[in-house]
This record gives C-alpha cells, structure tokens and sequence, in this order.
C-alpha cells in the first residue's frame, strides 16, 4: 500500500505548499483575500477561528460594518471559492473548510505538517528542561540548536503591515530569540565562538534592524577578527543610512570606538609572551593593512563612503580648514520624481540612485567625497570651492545623470562649513 502524501506548508520567511515532493501552484489561487484566509486557517490550526475575527481582519473598515447579513455572505461566498482554488491548484478534493459554533476550521484528512508547528514545538522541548524533561544540558542545547534552525525568516513578511499576522510574527519572533539568548549563554561558557557568530549573523540577516550585528561586532572583537568588525560596522552603518537614513545606534558605535576586547583570556597584563605574539601578529599584518587602506585601483573620481566615514572625513576637513586657509562646502543632493506623461514608464527609484551614484562619482574631483542618506539623498562635500561656483557643479552633475538616461528630478542645497570651522577656533 503506497503512503499516504504529506501537506507540508512553509509560513516562516515566506509562503509555500508542498503536496509530497511537489510544490503547489499558488498562483491560482485567486484573490489575496482567498490566500489570506488560508493563512489564517493554517496558523489557527487545528483551533480554529472565530468567524467574527476572521470578518474583522479580511475585510476593510467599511466591508465589515456593513450589516450582519452581507457580512456572513462575504465570509461564506469567500469560503465557497476558497474550496475551489484549492483544488484548483492540484490538490485532492476535500471540504477544506467547515463552519461550527461561530468558529471556522481547516479540515483536512491527509497529514498536514507547518513550519510554525514544527517550530514552536522544537521550542516548547526544549523548556521543557527547565521541568525536569531532559537528563543533560548538551541534549537541551542540541533540541535549541534545532529549534534555531528552523526558524528560517519572519513569518509572512509580506502581510507585516495587518495587524493579526503582526501580533501572530512577534509570537514566533519571541520564541526565536529565546533560542538564541540560551545559545547565547551556553556558547559564551563554553567559549564556542564559531557557533556565537553563526548565531548572531543568522538574526542579523532575519532582523537587520534589531541591532544584532552589535553582538556579532562584539565577538569578533573578543577573538581579534578586526578586519571582520570593521566590515560589518560599515555595511550596517551604510544599510541604516540607506533604509533609515539614521545614524547607528549609540551601543554601536560605543562598542566600534572602544573596541572592548572581553576575552579575558588576553587581558591578563602580565601574559608578556601573549602580548609579543599578538605584537607579531600585527607587525605581520602591516602590508594588508597598507592594502586596504590605499588599495590597488588607479584613483578616479570622487570618494564614496558610508554615513559614519562620511561624518569622520568631514570632521578631518574641518580640522584641515584651520590650518590651511580653503574653503569647503556641503551640497545636500535629492532625487525626486519627475511628472511623466501618459503611457511612459515610471521611474525605480532604487535604480535610479544607483545611477546618480556612479554619476557623481564621475562628475566630482578626486578630493571631493559623498554619502548616500536614506532612500533619495546623497551628501557632497566640495572642498577647495566658493559656495556661488556650486550651481556650474549641479550643472555638471545634472547633464552627466540625464545623459546617462537618468528619469529623476535633481535639486540641491548649498551650505559653507562655517559652524564646523568656528568649532574649531
């Protein structure tokens, strides 16, 4: 007798339906209504749902207070379809969805595995330690491990802004970060600092916004990967500038600027030979030093750097200001979209500063330098120029962008660097 195929549905970092070994054709599945619903079903598995809840998070502010009567006919007309996209898209033909005592039901007769299930059950295992459910710590580690890697991404990201799968993902979100401050503990006192950086990437990379890279800069200074630190402060910092266009958060930079070494395994100042060691390490590391801080390339163009370079460069100008007697200016750069006419194609704004990117690049002197500040802002600093000769530079730069097929509208704002050259009087 052949088994019995699985449903198997992924909710966790995206949304997809295996019947077996075959994915299932989602896209007929009609409305986003329709597929909104089945999530709902899906999560409130095998509960159920509250028909009144379902109504309430489906419909609009004015669909669902309409009366009683056309709001039971919307849900069950929806219901009726959804039974029929189902099987639309492959798979066997069943009643799916029933309707009981003001609750609504996903029925269904073949194995049904989710990812959320899945997960929350690998977690609630391992609590289940603290209870007196395990015999060792390493099998409580070993039941987080797994629980952390199934937690493949935020559930649903798509449906973030409605409030029920927003409440629903904060669930799941606490349950992985549980995970990962147990791990946490464990690897810190067993001094396992490859799983650490495995651990804290991995939340980076899931909630980039959630200051994880502080802990995963953090351990890379504890084990002297300078170069590695550096790289990820400054692909955070450039991500804030870009998404956010706010600087990084204070721990942060507090922790980049210290750089606090808590190994305490290599704090010990009597350790003379460890300190010649790690003196040879870096006498041996000056040339990739040298590297990265000249490079190989021919120098072209102006400087790009990230938000927080940005600011240091700007500052060293100031300084260079007091002592050499030339002027600097700041020229704050926005891209805006311009009035496009009938049947032409509208612009991408993330294409588009792209393009203005290697623009200026190309159209600024090799002294000058630049920053992008959020989603359609660049900041220039000209040095060695009069603020009135900074409207012949946007020409030049403006010309170089529509050129280059550029379908944006420029504007600028010219401001001399007078505040930073009095700070330093």
């Amino acid at each position: 007798m052949a088994q019995e195929r699985a449903l198997r549905v992924q909710l966790l970092g995206g949304f997809a339906i295996y019947y077996g070994d075959e994915a299932v054709k989602l896209n007929k599945m009609g409305s986003s209504k329709s597929v909104r619903l089945l999530q709902m079903l899906l999560l409130s598995y095998p509960g159920g749902i509250p028909k009144n809840e379902l109504i309430d998070n489906l419909y609009s502010w004015n669909e669902s207070r309409t009366d009683t009567a056309n709001r039971n006919r919307n849900l069950n007309n929806l219901i009726y379809r959804l039974k029929g996209q189902i099987t639309a898209c492959g798979l066997p033909e069943e009643e799916y969805v029933e309707l009981n005592e003001g609750k609504c039901f996903l029925k269904i007769s073949m194995p049904l595995e989710t990812d959320t299930q899945t997960f929350e059950k690998a977690v609630e295992k391992a609590k289940n330690y603290s209870r007196g459910g395990y015999d060792s710590e390493t099998e409580r580690i070993d039941m987080l491990r797994s629980a952390n890697d199934l937690y493949s991404g935020e559930l649903l990201p798509a449906n973030q802004s409605e409030t029920w799968f927003y409440h629903k993902s904060n669930y799941y979100k606490s349950l992985y970060v549980y995970t990962i401050e147990e791990l946490e503990k464990a690897y810190i006192k067993s001094n396992d600092y490859k799983n650490r950086l495995a651990l804290y990437a991995k939340a980076a990379s899931i909630y980039p916004f959630d200051n994880w890279q502080t802990q995963l800069i953090k351990c890379n200074l504890e084990i002297y990967r300078y170069e590695e630190a550096i790289d990820i402060y400054n692909s955070t910092m450039e991500l804030y500038a870009r998404e956010l266009g706010t600087p990084p958060t204070a721990e942060m930079q507090e922790c980049f600027e210290k750089l606090e070494l808590k190994d305490e395994n290599h704090k010990r100042s009597g350790d003379l030979g460890s300190w010649k060691n790690m003196d040879r390490v870096f006498m041996g590391r000056k040339n990739d030093i040298k590297k990265a801080i000249f490079g190989q390339e021919i120098v072209k163009g102006a400087y790009y750097c990230t938000y927080p370079s940005f600011v240091d460069y700007c500052r060293l100008v100031a300084r260079a200001k007091g002592r050499n007697h030339f002027e600097a200016v700041l020229m704050f750069l926005t891209l805006s979209k311009r009035e496009i006419k009938s049947g032409q194609k509208q612009m991408n704004l993330q294409d588009e500063m792209v393009l203005l990117k290697e623009v200026l690049s190309r159209s600024l002197r090799v002294g000058d330098a630049y920053t992008r500040y959020g989603n359609r802002h660049f900041i220039l600093m000209l040095v060695n120029i009069e603020k009135e000769y900074c409207s012949p530079v946007f020409s030049r730069i403006e010309s170089a962008y529509v050129k280059s097929g550029g379908k944006g509208e420029l504007w600028y704002y010219a401001d001399m660097t007078q505040e930073l050259h009095e700070a330093q009087l």
